[in-house]
């Protein structure tokens, strides 16, 4: 948009224009900066609290092989030790890795391996699935998750014990019931 030149006074205006558009273009510069900040140090603080769970799954492992080794399991021990290691290892590139060499990793991973990282992002998927499956059968059956066979003793409308389908097992087809005699 431009403005007419009114003489001294038009240029005086657009330098203000000019002005409070680079004010809020630092302003917004600034806003989105500060946002690209908090999201990095969440995700920052989300890694090592993964790379702390893990590390404590490593010392589970440990333990394990302690109590293995305490019971004469030599070569169990050995493994629960080994995994351990390994482990401990992912915990430390967790704490250690930026998120671009994690995601140079990962590239680097799916163009050498792509079973591995289909693979991982299936368990991924299954895992999230039951996660999420967990809580909505939870708030379903009123916290009861383990009460999986809770409609099957209700008889439906026509006869049919819910669950059961349609089947024409011992039904009369007359009444829709069942049979006295099946």
């Amino acid at each position: 948009m431009t403005m007419p030149d009114t003489g001294s006074g038009g240029t005086g205006t657009r330098e203000q224009i000019r002005q409070v558009r680079d004010q809020v273009v630092d302003q917004a510069k600034s806003t989105l900066r500060d946002a690209k900040d908090r999201a990095g140090s969440s995700l920052a603080d989300g890694r090592r609290q993964a790379a702390d769970q893990i590390g404590n799954i490593a010392g589970a492992f440990h333990r394990t092989g302690e109590q293995l080794r305490n019971d004469n399991q030599e070569r169990i021990a050995g493994l629960a030790d080994s995994f351990a290691g390994q482990v401990e290892q992912v915990a430390q590139y967790l704490r250690d890795a930026d998120f671009q060499t994690m995601a140079r990793d990962v590239e680097r991973l799916a163009r050498e391996r792509p079973a591995v990282v289909f693979g991982a992002a299936f368990a991924v998927g299954v895992l999230a699935a039951r996660f999420l499956k967990s809580g909505s059968s939870s708030e379903r059956e009123g916290n009861d998750a383990w009460n999986t066979d809770a409609d099957y003793g209700r008889i439906r409308a026509g006869g049919d014990p819910a669950g059961l389908g349609g089947g024409d097992y011992g039904r009369s087809p007359m009444t829709g019931g069942f049979d006295a005699s099946a």
